[in-house]
């Protein structure tokens, strides 16, 4: 089957700005340099990149399940605040990106569209960690790119090869062994955190295929700015639902005497830095897709996922039996398909 697709995004948040693997240097010594200086750029970011999602994704667990903070609205909307702040420095103070402007109406109604989808999918899975392991939540979020082929055909009426959708089925036949090896292993695993953890990757997928649409096209945006806007916008939308939904908790919470076992200094301390570092996990991955493509993105943040559960069996003491390790390398090995095969169609 020829492909007929729209390109789309595939990552959380796609963040694609100057030139990639295709710059080219200048001959001699000082080429060579540059290179090595760009590919030690590269791996520094790699480590920045595995360890500030790594540390987000676990405080997240740390927060939700173990240190009382059971507002997941509210913490969501700290990481939008966060990244809006950071954003406005780098690109008003520093001036480190060109600022643009929203173009038109229907622009902004579309910034404002995948802002709610971006919002919906940080809930869902921020909240899915009161329900289930990381480990398990990684294992779910790792059929994204089944979502992002459906959802693409669905909005946008994307078509890919058969192999492609070959792969989806070997990614969902994964998960699904995964969520058997999860369920039958009695610990880590609720219907609610499945259903949480579905839902935050549905939504991933969509704000996939919809910042697809954004990136390109004559109103296209530079992913920066775009980052910017919707995280403006989801910031709003996240506060008056913590107001409504979380505030009278928020509250109570504050002014009672309940502990965790955690002084309040290290509560209050964790919830300064987990937003910060959530900013810079988004910047980190700007700087890798910048260097490289978001299909080599797509085999880093896989490889993430894999330190994510190692990390979380070690810390949380997640279980892990045979069955849903099996699965999950199932999946993995789906997702290294499609994105050979993407890969092959471009």
């Amino acid at each position: 089957m020829k492909d007929r697709r729209v390109p789309v995004a595939d990552n959380a948040v796609r963040l694609t700005v100057g030139p990639g693997p295709s710059q080219k240097y200048p001959e001699g010594g000082a080429a060579e340099r540059r290179k090595g200086q760009e590919l030690l750029k590269f791996l520094g970011m790699v480590i920045v990149y595995y360890w500030s999602n790594s540390f987000v994704i676990l405080t997240n667990k740390q927060l939700m399940s173990h240190m009382g903070f059971n507002f997941p609205i509210t913490l969501t909307c700290m990481h939008m605040t966060t990244i809006v702040l950071f954003s406005s420095l780098i690109i008003d103070v520093l001036q480190a990106f060109e600022k643009q402007a929203v173009a038109s109406e229907k622009q902004r109604r579309s910034i404002r569209w995948l802002a709610i989808q971006f919002a919906v999918s940080l809930i869902c899975g921020n909240w899915s960690l009161r329900f289930i392991d990381v480990s398990y939540m990684e294992m779910v979020g790792a059929t994204t790119p089944f979502f992002v082929c459906i959802l693409g055909f669905v909005f946008f009426g994307t078509l890919y090869s058969d192999r492609v959708y070959a792969s989806c089925v070997v990614i969902v036949g994964g998960a699904f062994l995964s969520t058997y090896g999860k369920a039958s292993g009695g610990k880590g695993f609720t219907v609610i955190g499945l259903v949480l953890s579905l839902a935050a990757t549905f939504f991933r997928g969509l704000k996939t295929v919809w910042q697809g649409f954004l990136l390109q096209g004559e109103e296209k945006l530079s992913s920066p700015n775009l980052l910017r806007y919707m995280a403006a916008d989801a910031a709003v939308i996240l506060f008056a639902l913590a107001l409504v939904l979380e505030g009278r908790g928020l509250l109570a919470w504050l002014g009672s005497d309940e502990s965790s076992g955690y002084k309040f200094w290290q509560l209050a301390v964790l919830l300064v830095v987990n937003p910060m570092t959530a900013y810079g996990a988004n910047y980190s991955q700007f700087v890798l897709i910048q260097h490289s493509s978001a299909l080599t993105f797509q085999v880093i943040g896989n490889t993430k996922g894999i330190l994510n559960v190692i990390c979380s069996m070690f810390i949380f003491g997640d279980f892990v039996n045979p069955t849903a390790a099996g699965g999950y390398a199932i999946t993995l090995l789906g997702v290294a398909w499609y994105i050979r095969e993407k890969r092959r169609s471009q």
